[in-house]
């Protein structure tokens, strides 16, 4: 895997002190990583803030026989 390059910005990549991981598994050069971070986390934000939780309902038909 050497001499590969960075899916987020095209930099060569030479040695592997120059390759990072965030957090959602995603690969990134030591450059690319905080930017990358902050994507993340304020994806996360808005998908937490837009989901929602259905109440459960309870009757006749919870527990089928």
């Amino acid at each position: 895997m050497s001499n590969s390059s960075c899916p987020n910005c095209g930099a060569r990549l030479s040695c592997g002190c120059q390759r990072r991981q965030a957090s959602n598994g995603a690969a990134a050069c030591t450059s690319c990583v905080a930017a990358l971070e902050q994507k993340i986390k304020v994806l996360q934000q808005a998908t937490a803030e837009t989901t929602s939780t259905v109440p459960t309902q309870w009757g006749a038909n919870r527990y089928k026989k």
